[in-house]
């Protein structure tokens, strides 16, 4: 893992926590942590920040970010993504703000703390396991099925953590979002059929 994008992922972490947005780590970071370490240059974090927080959120970020306050409001009123980015390694962290429904509702109630930083400080609220799966899932089919990335992070996700992970909650959600074929092919990819 890229030393820098973790670092800016726990000062922007702590900054929301401090005015009061919840955030959880998704996109390569979580299935990182969740499966083995790879190189990443940019943060994926989801938040429920609202318009009321900007300022305060601006206000921490200070000079040692750049932040497009214009950008993040329209983020939040259309629930898109923003990024912003510590200028200090130079790390963009792309920060979305989905709607509280479906599979994004169900991800707070299970994400877990990962100690992330040296020497094991550093706890970041993580996506589960299953819900970065089923995200991953999700984009490889948005992207037309050809980002070998997202695939591979599918599938080691599968490989590393096994018997460890909630087939029924990820059977469940794979019908419901409609990737059951696609998980099926990553579970025959992971197991070596």
């Amino acid at each position: 893992m890229n030393g820098d994008a973790v670092e800016a992922a726990i000062e922007l972490a702590g900054i929301l926590e401090s005015i009061g947005a919840r955030y959880l780590i998704g996109g390569s970071l979580a299935s990182t942590v969740w499966a083995e370490p790879r190189f990443t240059q940019d943060v994926d974090l989801i938040s429920d920040l609202a318009l009321d927080q900007v300022p305060d959120l601006l206000g921490h970020l200070g000079e040692s970010w750049y932040a497009d306050e214009v950008l993040i409001r329209e983020a939040i009123a259309t629930h898109a993504s923003f990024n912003v980015i510590r200028l200090a390694g130079m790390v963009k962290i792309d920060v979305f703000l989905p709607r509280n429904e479906g599979l994004h509702a169900s991800k707070w109630g299970r994400a877990r703390v990962a100690n992330l930083g040296p020497d094991g400080g550093g706890a970041l609220r993580v996506t589960s396991p299953e819900d970065i799966l089923l995200q991953k899932l999700d984009w490889f089919r948005s992207g037309g099925g050809v980002s070998e990335q997202q695939w591979r992070d599918v599938t080691t996700l599968l490989r590393v953590r096994g018997d460890r992970l909630e087939d029924e909650y990820l059977n469940t959600w794979a019908r419901t979002l409609e990737l059951e074929e696609l998980l099926g092919r990553a579970r025959a990819e992971a197991r070596g059929d």
